[in-house]
């Protein structure tokens, strides 16, 4: 076994945590506990350090930018939430920032997707000038997926017809193809966190796997 007091603390940590596997039990309560309180420390030092000091502190203090100070106004009305009398100060700055943050949301939504949907709209099916192998089957593939997913979304009318039938159970069928691609890729993700943990326990901590 290791004899870093670093890797057997977070040996343990590891331990704690995955005895929810069991059940929850009141180690894994403390180990949840002490990693958020750690999580919450380190996110404080890590805004301040990354975030407030270059873009804030520093001009405020260093370069004279006096303005920086309305900055930190708006910030602290955010805790007049804690004052009955003084509450709709935190608020207003609230509702500012979620009005800025909306319009800034929509800006990077439609410059990312409008142009996607427009690249959709805009597929050649054919090779022109007209030459061998003259259509496009990617292309073709695409519009297809595109219009049986568009049509499974059309609830203004009922599906009567045969062919808006069979087009929107295409169009579910592929949507749930690609739901569960999301899915593994998800899991995929987890097993590879699960899969480095185990490593450092049978390589780092308990020497089973050999570097």
């Amino acid at each position: 076994m290791s004899h870093n007091p670093e890797v057997w603390l977070g040996a343990l940590a590891t331990l704690a945590l995955y005895s929810i596997l069991y059940r929850e039990n009141p180690v894994y309560r403390f180990a949840e506990h002490v990693f958020v309180g750690l999580a919450a420390g380190y996110g404080l030092y890590v805004i301040w350090r990354d975030v407030l000091v270059p873009t804030w502190w520093t001009p405020l203090t260093v370069r004279g930018e006096w303005w920086w100070i309305f900055a930190g106004i708006a910030g602290g009305m955010y805790y007049t939430l804690y004052s009955r009398r003084f509450s709709w100060m935190s608020r207003l700055v609230m509702l500012t920032t979620m009005g800025f943050t909306a319009g800034q949301a929509f800006r990077f939504w439609a410059g990312t997707y409008v142009k996607q949907i427009s690249s959709a709209m805009n597929k050649p099916l054919f090779y022109l000038p007209i030459q061998p192998p003259y259509i496009h089957l990617d292309n073709l593939l695409f519009v297809a997926i595109f219009v049986s997913v568009l049509t499974y979304f059309l609830f203004s009318f009922e599906h009567q017809s045969l062919l808006v039938r069979r087009t929107a159970q295409c169009g579910r069928w592929v949507m749930m193809i690609g739901f569960g691609a999301i899915f593994g890729s998800t899991v995929m993700a987890r097993l590879s966190l699960f899969i480095g943990r185990l490593l450092f326990l049978f390589r780092d901590w308990i020497h089973l796997i050999p570097r």
